[in-house]
């Protein structure tokens, strides 16, 4: 299987456990346990970390951007997704959500769906990039990935 293929499929794999976790905390009504949320990083890094795996192992002596691209394709499907779902949800399934919030830094407590919808685009992207990093510098540090040039040992 080629690795944009893989991407795909592990973004995909990603947005639905972020998914199945918003549901669970909406049917367990969790939504004011605001850490709970933080959760989806935690999923974004296990899919992530799984993908560079799988690539490190199929690809050992891989391009290293070539598998960091594919990290990145996988992390922004996940992102794309759920900006679609967030605005799905926020539309037409739960239309007073964004009566909810209570605003921050960049604007006041009256804040439009396009203004979180891009603050968490901007957020997702941003996230999925440093984590690709993060990964791609641990499969590429792990002590499989060395090869030796030579045996010290050998004379």
């Amino acid at each position: 299987m080629n690795t944009r293929s893989l991407s795909v499929r592990y973004g995909l794999y990603s947005f639905a456990a972020i998914v199945l976790l918003f549901l669970i905390i909406k049917l367990f009504s969790l939504e004011h346990v605001t850490y709970l949320r933080f959760l989806n990083v935690l999923i974004v890094i296990y899919f992530t970390n799984s993908l560079a795996r799988r690539n490190h192992r199929n690809n050992a002596d891989g391009n290293y951007l070539n598998a960091w691209a594919a990290l990145i394709l996988a992390n922004v499907i996940t992102v794309t997704l759920s900006l679609i779902g967030f605005v799905i949800y926020a539309q037409f399934i739960q239309p007073d959500f964004i009566s909810k919030f209570q605003g921050g830094i960049l604007w006041n407590n009256h804040i439009t769906l396009g203004q979180a919808a891009l603050t968490l685009f901007t957020e997702g992207i941003g996230c999925a990039v440093a984590i690709s990093f993060i990964v791609m510098q641990y499969w590429n540090e792990s002590p499989k990935s060395k090869v030796p040039v030579s045996d010290p040992t050998e004379k």
